[in-house]
């Protein structure tokens, strides 16, 4: 139980809510030959709950059944005892881990406005860790040129320091609300505008995915704020 408990704990962390996420033991029925123990970790979908991961302690049978011979080779120390070590058996399913993080972390979130008309924003919360695209690299209006020149410097230097950047300097037909709109429910942690303003005195508008918050924030600046940000993030 304590090894399903120690990754139950692991998923945990990058969890939204947390409280989807649950832990049972495998019924004796279920066992196989062999295998003294098994613990289930689960999801719970709205459709139901479903297997994500299930451990399996299979003890010291199949290091003695593979390995013929005196049993003192296989030993190893625990403390002042002289054990055989147990084998533990993990079985996943990927592609369901995945969905439950996506179920997991999508919000739509409202807000009624001054006029009392209700908005509706869905946001991918992912995980930080988690998400693909940490950036999403945009510029306004201006000399488009000059601009671009500037996002792709931006968008090499981002990705010569791992940080996953979505070029989006490549389209600039939305509107800034669509933009936000787009990369909320694309999960990106955080949208770096360039401007003109970026070209007379280096400042760019950053947003945040999670807050909404807009700031400014000089351009020789945003690369160690974004590794700062991710690696706090991960290891929290």
């Amino acid at each position: 139980m304590g090894a399903g408990m120690n990754f139950l704990e692991y998923l945990l962390q990058f969890a939204l809510d947390p409280s989807n996420f649950s832990m049972c033991n495998v019924l004796d029925e279920e066992l196989k030959e062999g295998i003294s123990h098994g613990v289930k970790v689960l999801y719970k979908f709205p459709w139901g709950s479903e297997t994500l991961e299930t451990l399996w302690s299979l003890g010291d049978t199949l290091l003695q059944r593979t390995h013929q011979g005196t049993c003192t080779k296989l030993q190893c120390r625990d403390g002042r005892k002289s054990v055989v070590p147990h084998v533990i058996s993990v079985s996943a399913n990927v592609d369901r881990g995945i969905l439950a993080y996506l179920f997991n972390s999508f919000q739509l979130l409202k807000k009624t406005d001054n006029k009392q008309k209700l908005h509706q924003r869905m946001v991918l919360k992912l995980h930080p860790t988690l998400t693909p695209v940490k950036v999403a690299l945009d510029m306004g209006r201006g000399s488009s040129s000059e601009l671009r020149q500037v996002c792709e410097g931006l968008f090499k230097e981002f990705l010569e320091d791992g940080i996953s950047t979505w070029p989006g300097y490549f389209d600039t037909s939305l509107s800034l609300e669509n933009l936000h709109t787009k990369y909320d429910e694309m999960g990106v942690l955080f949208t770096v505008m360039v401007s003109e303003s970026t070209l007379k005195s280096g400042l760019l508008l950053v947003r945040n995915r999670d807050t909404t918050i807009r700031e400014t924030m000089h351009i020789s600046e945003i690369k160690c704020f974004l590794l700062k940000y991710i690696a706090a993030a991960e290891n929290f």
